[in-house]
C-alpha cells in the first residue's frame, strides 16, 4: 500500500467505519420486528445435528446441496437457517430436515444464533450426541466432503475445528467447528449464545463471535487436547512425513511467491538458509568477503532451472566440491528445510487462505470463496485448485471466485479504504 493510500485511508476509515455501524444499527432495529420463520421442520430423533448458516437464493448451490446430502448419509439431522430465500425450500426436504429464513442481519454468528436458539427450545440440546456448525462462505469440495464429514461428526473430540486459525491469536475458524454433547449442554456455551449481540460489522463479528466463541471454548473444555482443528499442524508435518515424495510438488502446493499481498514459498528463501548454514569455501577462512570479477565472467555464470526439491539438489550437488561424499546428508538436509520452511508459512495467519491448494491435497474440502478478493490467492492458485476438482466442479469453482476479483483492484473511495481496514 503506497504513502498516499495510506493516508487516504486514515482519513477516511472512522468515516467509513460510522458508516457501517449505523447501518448495522438500522439492521437491528428491523430485526427487532421480525422474527426467525420455520418454513418446515421434520421431527427430530436423538441424531447428530449439522447447522449451517446459508445466504442463498433461489436455489442452493450443488456444492452446499451436495455436503448435506453427506451430512444425510452419515444419519445427521440437518438445520439450515438462510439470510435469503429459496424459492421451493421443500424441494431440499432430502437434504434438510428443518428449514429456517431469517432477516439479513448479523452474518453467520446471527444465523449460527438462530440455530442453536431453535436447538434448546426444540430440547433438541438435550439428548444431542453432536453438532457440526458449518457455513456456505466456503466451496465444498466434492470428491472430500464425504470422508471430512464422517470424521468430524465421529470424532471424540470435545471441540474439533477444521482448521486453525493464527490472525489476532489462536482460534478456531468458524465456518467449521464440531461440538460434543458436552460442550453443547455447558452453560458457559449456552450463556454465549443467549448474550451474543449481533452485528453486521465485519471486525466486530470477527471480535464477538470467531474470537470470543474460542476463548469461551478454551475454558469449556476437560483438557486442551479437546481444543484443536482436524487439519492442523500436527496433521501437516505427518503428511510430509508420511509421503516425502510430496515435496516434489511442494512449490505447486505453495501459495505462489508472486503474490503481493502474502509472503509465498520460494526456492531462493530456502537456497539463503542452505547456503548460510551448510555451504563454505575457502575464501571465508581467510576473512575474504568478496572477489574481483569483470562483468563478462558474472555473465559467465551458470543458471540453473528447478521447479521441484529433486532439481533443487541436483544443482546444489552439481555445485559444491565433495558432492559425491555428502550426497546422502545434502539430501536429507535439503528436504528437512523444505519442509520446515513449508511449516512455518502454514501456520502464519489463516491456513485456509494461506494454505489452500496444501489443505485440499491433504484431504481438506473447504476452499474459502473470499480468497482471491482478500489476496490470499491470485489467479495461479485458483487455477491449480480448480485443477484438482473433479471435472464437472472446475467451471462452478471458478465463476465463483472469479465473481470476487481482489479488492484492491477493484474497489475505490471510503470501500477501498474499509476493505484494506478489513471492515468489508
Amino acid at each position: 500500500m503506497g504513502i498516499i493510500q495510506q493516508a487516504v485511508n486514515r482519513v477516511i476509515y472512522p468515516a467509513a467505519y460510522m458508516y457501517l455501524s449505523v447501518q448495522s444499527r438500522v439492521n437491528q432495529i428491523k430485526d427487532l420486528f421480525r422474527s426467525d420463520n420455520v418454513i418446515y421442520a421434520a421431527p427430530y430423533g436423538g441424531q447428530k445435528v449439522v447447522l449451517m448458516a446459508l445466504y442463498q437464493k433461489g436455489e442452493l448451490r450443488a456444492d452446499v446441496a451436495h455436503v448435506l446430502a453427506c451430512a444425510k448419509e452419515q444419519g445427521a439431522y440437518v438445520i439450515c437457517v438462510n439470510t435469503l430465500k429459496l424459492k421451493l425450500p421443500e424441494r431440499y426436504s432430502g437434504v434438510i430436515d428443518c428449514y429456517i429464513e431469517k432477516y439479513n442481519f448479523g452474518r453467520d454468528f446471527s444465523s449460527y444464533k438462530s440455530g442453536f436458539s431453535y436447538i434448546y427450545k426444540q430440547s433438541i440440546g438435550d439428548e444431542c450426541e453432536r453438532v457440526l456448525m458449518i457455513n456456505d462462505s466456503v466451496y465444498y469440495s466434492k470428491n472430500k466432503s464425504d470422508k471430512f464429514v464422517r470424521d468430524m461428526l465421529s470424532s471424540s473430540c470435545e471441540v474439533l475445528g477444521g482448521t486453525e486459525n493464527f490472525e489476532f491469536e489462536h482460534h478456531m475458524g468458524s465456518f467449521c467447528i464440531s461440538f460434543s454433547g458436552g460442550i453443547i449442554r455447558a452453560k458457559k456455551f449456552k450463556k454465549y449464545w443467549q448474550a451474543y449481540k449481533n452485528s453486521d460489522v465485519r471486525p466486530v463479528v470477527i471480535k464477538r463471535g470467531e474470537l470470543e466463541l474460542s476463548r469461551m471454548l478454551k475454558r469449556c473444555v476437560s483438557s486442551p487436547d479437546n481444543f484443536r482443528s482436524l487439519y492442523d499442524l500436527t496433521r501437516a508435518s505427518m503428511y510430509i512425513k508420511d509421503n516425502p515424495a510430496v515435496l516434489d510438488e511442494i512449490i505447486k502446493l505453495s501459495r505462489s511467491p508472486d503474490n503481493k499481498t502474502f509472503k509465498g514459498f520460494s526456492f531462493s528463501d530456502i537456497s539463503q538458509k542452505v547456503v548460510s548454514k551448510y555451504l563454505h569455501n575457502s575464501a571465508s577462512l581467510t576473512g575474504v568477503e568478496s572477489f574481483n570479477a569483470d562483468l563478462e565472467d558474472l555473465g559467465a555464470l551458470d543458471v540453473y532451472y528447478a521447479q521441484s526439491v529433486e532439481d533443487y539438489f541436483n544443482f546444489i550437488f552439481s555445485s559444491i566440491v565433495n558432492g559425491a561424499a555428502v550426497s546422502g546428508s545434502l539430501r536429507a538436509t535439503i528436504n528437512e528445510e523444505f519442509a520446515t520452511s513449508f511449516l512455518e508459512l502454514f501456520i502464519k495467519g489463516s491456513p485456509i487462505h494461506l494454505s489452500a491448494i496444501f489443505l485440499h491435497r491433504l484431504g481438506f474440502p473447504l476452499i474459502k470463496l473470499d480468497g482471491l478478493y482478500r489476496g490470499a490467492f491470485i489467479v495461479r492458485d485458483v487455477e491449480v485448485i480448480a485443477g484438482e476438482l473433479a471435472p464437472e466442479e472446475g467451471e462452478a469453482f471458478r465463476r465463483l471466485l472469479y465473481a470476487r476479483p481482489f479488492g484492491c483492484d477493484t474497489l475505490f473511495g471510503w470501500k477501498r479504504a474499509a476493505f484494506e481496514r478489513g471492515l468489508i
